[in-house]
């Protein structure tokens, strides 16, 4: 599984990636998670607002920061 969070460093971004961190905290998978900032990627999925939160190539949130519960939720969904 592949997890991606796109968007500028700012406060939104780190709080998703600690609710991320929080939520595989307990996951055995193999998962991998990326930071992307390049426009390259705002634009190859579509992303206006950011954080933007991608998994398995699936665009699952924009400009929200996702509680634990939802991450792990879209992960238990989408694995």
């Amino acid at each position: 599984m592949e997890i991606k969070i796109i968007g500028k460093n700012s406060s939104n971004r780190t709080k998703i990636m600690k609710n991320i961190e929080k939520a595989l905290s307990n996951n055995n998978e193999n998962i991998e998670i990326t930071l992307l900032e390049d426009e390259k990627n705002f634009k190859k999925y579509n992303i206006s607002n950011t954080p933007a939160l991608v998994i398995n190539e699936k665009v699952i949130s924009q400009g929200k920061v996702l509680t634990e519960k939802e991450v792990r939720n879209y992960i238990r969904v989408l694995s």
